[in-house]
């Protein structure tokens, strides 16, 4: 049984900020670490009923595919239910880690992952709790290092394995760091396990068609069993909503114009990509020209 948390509700703005998802660069893989706070990370959202109501779902009727807890990660745990309900969460402490584990998974929207480091300090993935994959299986992952995990990522692992090796080093134990990450999809679906079925983005698929998967991350040193604590917050809005925001819009462009083949692969955007280009360029286009219209008629004393 997982009784009712009392954690406040977190308010979240209705727009996401964009600038955090689509730098004004061309692109490349990037870490793009900032301080935050964990509390606020993990407290509920406005759509918080909706989405534990989905990761009980998953969890009751297919929960080896969406947690797993090892020995080397129940440190972990149990100090991350220690957090929960020091901020609220009712979970009980005598229920065996892989009910703790479940309650854990059904209290909080984010998804969960612990790395533990191994003799040689090196932090694997020792368990967790993912209910909203984006392609990818928990149990997969068990045992690899967090560049290990984003290995068939082209490219990412010369430009990040390093850097995150380094950052895993020096995280102070109980200081959150805070990133983002963002995908696409032809669905919805906030789970897009590798076993659920899922809409490919075509040549021919419009941005009306298209979501894109927004990633909130966390990265926590847990600072009494030292287990690196990975947090994802999945929020799926379409893409639409970036093509109606003019400057959003042509960063986004760049971005998707300076993707590498491979990088274009991994996204799923090989097919797709020169058709979203084409519409989000239209779509500033006619920005441009109702605005030089707008500015003529206004020179001239006419009412647009």
């Amino acid at each position: 049984m997982c009784p009712t948390s009392d954690i406040p509700q977190l308010d979240l703005s209705p727009q996401p900020d964009w600038r955090r998802f689509f730098p004004d660069a061309d692109h490349r893989w990037r870490m793009g670490l900032r301080r935050g706070e964990a509390a606020a990370f993990f407290a509920p959202g406005e759509t918080a009923t909706e989405v534990l109501a989905e990761r009980a779902h998953w969890l009751s009727t297919d929960p080896e595919s969406y947690a797993a807890v090892t020995p080397a990660a129940e440190p972990g745990l149990q100090e991350t239910v220690q957090l929960a309900r020091e901020w609220g969460a009712k979970i009980e402490t005598a229920q065996s880690p892989w009910d703790q584990l479940l309650c854990l998974g059904r209290t909080w929207e984010a998804d969960l992952v612990w790395l533990v480091a191994d003799q040689e300090g090196v932090s694997r993935v020792a368990g967790g709790v993912v209910c909203f994959p984006s392609s990818w299986a928990l149990r997969e992952k068990l045992g690899q290092t967090l560049g290990e995990t984003h290995r068939p990522v082209p490219g990412m692992n010369a430009e990040l394995d390093r850097p995150m090796e380094v950052v895993l080093n020096r995280l102070v134990p109980g200081e959150a760091w805070l990133r983002e990450n963002a995908g696409y999809s032809g669905s919805a679906e906030r789970n897009q396990h590798p076993d659920q079925p899922h809409r490919a983005l075509t040549a021919t698929v419009s941005v009306d068609e298209v979501w894109i998967r927004l990633e909130h991350q966390l990265l926590l040193k847990l600072p009494v069993s030292q287990a690196l604590l990975f947090g994802i917050r999945v929020e799926v809005v379409p893409l639409r909503w970036v093509r109606d925001v003019p400057w959003a819009a042509a960063r986004l462009t760049r971005l998707l114009r300076t993707l590498s083949p491979q990088a274009a692969e991994y996204k799923g955007l090989t097919e797709a990509r020169a058709g979203l280009v084409a519409q989000l360029l239209e779509a500033q286009s006619k920005v441009a020209d109702e605005s030089t219209s707008t500015e003529a008629n206004q020179s001239s004393g006419e009412i647009p």
